[in-house]
């Protein structure tokens, strides 16, 4: 993993992997964006608008669709959009080289990062597995951050690789 200098103030990233010489050409699609409530059902709603958005056909469906739940999962639990009235927006960009994944909720006191998941007694946490989830699947990912919030983003290659059953 490296870390990459910001370009600007508040914005960190993580390349994950190097990228693809060359990808299979898809059929560029419109974005989707939507602005959901922070509540927890927002995350099975953000997994519904992948699946509304990439069809059950696309090679990184179900990764997406996992990076999405998580991320909107953080959003609101770690941020102030998990208050009342707060909202999370969430854009899915799809294009020829992957899908970008884009998270706004309304900031917080800590910067999103990855995190240690023992515990003080060297047992596994039971949460806190989200970003290292995304840092595995996704090719890039990073923040950025602003006065009236945060984004975190990610982008999945277009064709993910075989898993064995």
């Amino acid at each position: 993993m490296t870390t990459r200098a910001p370009a600007f103030p508040g914005r960190t990233e993580v390349a994950r992997r190097d990228e693809p010489a060359s990808t299979a050409m898809r059929p560029v699609q419109a974005p989707l964006l939507r602005v959901l409530p922070g509540t927890p059902e927002s995350a099975s709603a953000a997994r519904s608008m992948t699946r509304q958005l990439l069809g059950e056909g696309h090679p990184a469906a179900e990764t997406v669709q996992l990076v999405v739940s998580e991320l909107v999962t953080n959003a609101i639990v770690h941020s102030n959009s998990g208050g009342p009235g707060g909202t999370v927006t969430v854009a899915l960009c799809p294009g020829p080289g992957g899908i970008l994944v884009q998270v706004r909720d309304d900031g917080g006191a800590s910067e999103p990062h990855l995190s240690g998941v023992a515990t003080e007694s060297g047992n596994c946490a039971d949460h806190g597995y989200g970003l290292l989830l995304v840092d595995a699947l996704a090719d890039r990912w990073g923040t950025i951050a602003s006065p009236d919030g945060r984004i975190t983003w990610c982008r999945i290659g277009g064709q993910q690789p075989e898993r064995d059953e």
